[in-house]
């Protein structure tokens, strides 16, 4: 089978390899698409700090099952499957009370072993979901950033609430998206690109504001009027988006963090600690955010028309991020057809 190996920064490499035998309790797969994560990106110019080279990439994917192993339970061939790319310890105490998202020996595939980006993968029935047999594989290469979005939400006390998010990128986008598909009461987007702002008015986020023109503490001013933002999720991951979250909270508000920050930022404690503001991390999800993914995708709760940008075959994997590189303005989702 052919996979896709992250060899150095800028180098990508397509390997034959053998194809996978299901061990007991796993599932083989049939890899239908991945997508191409901001983390890939960082892994790609080797920058990502929790992973060394070689590694096969992805950890989005959408795929088919091939065949179950010994002891599988509700899985048959043809079966369309979500796969979800933490590999947890189970013992840990995180993952004893069921956050598992933050286990102490979490690994991500794609990032601390290999991934999804190739022909075969076995992997155990307990990592997969099942999608609805006429869900589109599109649909279900995003299920994966949905429930990013979706864990990010609830990380927050959302129902009813002001909700602001910072960036307008996939992630961004479908938070904004989730948090109204899960109760949020008004919801703006801000960003510095018109083009994913005017993208994420089709998808249905009624406020949407480029902060180059306006700050974000202006922004929720003019939006949410002096109640303000309850919830502001910062989906860009910069220092001075870490900072302008903390200049336009308003006391009693929570801030999440949810974006990759690639940068250390500073902290004005008492800037936080007088207005008793909540500032939350959040990493990735747990299984329930995972079916309301799937829920809201296949309902077209979450509008996703038009979201994939870019896709490329395997075997172009190399020319396909390079085209990434060159033009990350333009991107919106990319996908790599593996089938």
């Amino acid at each position: 089978m052919k996979a896709l190996r992250y060899d150095a920064p800028y180098q990508i490499s397509i390997l034959e390899l053998p194809a996978p035998v299901p061990a007991a309790g796993e599932v083989l797969l049939k890899m239908i698409s991945v997508g191409v994560c901001g983390s890939d990106m960082q892994i790609y110019h080797g920058k990502h700090r929790y992973m060394t080279f070689p590694v096969i990439g992805g950890h989005e994917g959408s795929a088919v099952v091939e065949a179950a192993g010994e002891g599988v339970e509700g899985f048959r061939p043809g079966d369309r499957v979500a796969i979800e790319p933490q590999v947890t310890c189970g013992t840990c105490y995180p993952c004893s009370i069921g956050r598992f998202n933050v286990c102490e020996n979490l690994k991500v595939l794609g990032t601390h072993q290999d991934g999804l980006m190739c022909e075969y993968v076995a992997l155990d029935a307990k990592y997969l979901h099942l999608c609805p047999p006429d869900m589109p594989f599109d649909r279900i290469t995003l299920v994966e950033p949905l429930a990013v979005a979706v864990g990010s939400v609830k990380r927050a006390h959302y129902r009813g609430a002001n909700v602001a998010v910072i960036g307008a990128g996939t992630i961004g986008n479908l938070i904004a998206q989730a948090a109204g598909a899960l109760g949020a009461g008004d919801v703006l987007i801000t960003d510095v690109v018109d083009a994913k702002l005017e993208y994420a008015r089709a998808c249905g986020v009624a406020h949407a504001v480029n902060t180059r023109s306006c700050s974000l503490k202006n922004a929720i001013l003019q939006t949410f009027g002096p109640r303000k933002a309850d919830v502001i999720i910062d989906a860009a991951g910069l220092p001075l988006t870490f900072q302008a979250a903390l200049d336009a909270s308003r006391p009693s508000s929570e801030i999440v963090l949810t974006a990759n920050y690639k940068e250390p930022v500073t902290l004005t404690v008492p800037q936080m600690q007088r207005r008793e503001v909540n500032l939350i991390g959040h990493m990735m999800y747990v299984r329930e955010d995972y079916q309301d993914a799937i829920r809201l995708l296949y309902e077209g709760r979450v509008r996703v028309d038009g979201f994939i940008t870019q896709r490329f075959p395997l075997k172009d994997a190399a020319d396909g991020y390079r085209s990434l590189d060159q033009n990350p303005g333009a991107v919106m989702k990319a996908v790599i057809d593996i089938a």
